[in-house]
């Protein structure tokens, strides 16, 4: 029984590599015609994708071009053929924005922290200093589980 069940997870281990090298070749190719598209051509394709990408899109371009990348449409095109392949027909969350913003939050705060400055640090983020204590061991926790973490 043992024996079987260990031929048929090596049998679906080889299909997602057999998978995974498809998709790999399939979307090398896609890329190499991507970057040889005429602008015709080009804005045809781009029109023709799902408005969800197109938005996507719009908003990777906006912070590329803002973070001074020279060649963000084509690095964005790239990224869409690239997720459209290996995520197409898939539901994706992505998760609400308020909790990335509460995390980087939370860094600046333990960043800010000197020992005596929790008041400071309350009034200034809106929190009580309870909370403001909790979040200042939340992060030195994962802190030290990530140095923890290399040390292995």
């Amino acid at each position: 029984m043992s024996k079987c069940l260990n031929n048929a997870n090596n049998a679906k281990s080889e299909q997602r590599l057999d998978l995974l090298q498809t998709a790999s070749q399939e979307l090398e190719l896609a890329l190499a015609t991507l970057q040889n598209l005429k602008t015709d051509e080009r804005e045809d394709f781009v029109k023709r994708w799902p408005s969800t990408l197109q938005s996507l899109c719009e908003l990777m371009r906006v912070t590329l071009e803002g973070q001074v990348i020279s060649n963000a449409v084509q690095i964005i095109e790239a990224l869409a053929t690239t997720l459209s392949t290996y995520l197409s027909g898939r539901d994706i969350y992505i998760p609400n924005g308020e909790r990335l913003k509460d995390a980087l939050r939370d860094i600046r705060i333990l960043r800010e922290f000197k020992g005596n400055n929790l008041e400071q640090l309350s009034r200034e983020y809106d929190l009580t200093e309870h909370r403001v204590s909790q979040i200042i061991a939340e992060q030195r926790a994962a802190f030290v589980a990530r140095k923890l973490r290399r040390l292995f």
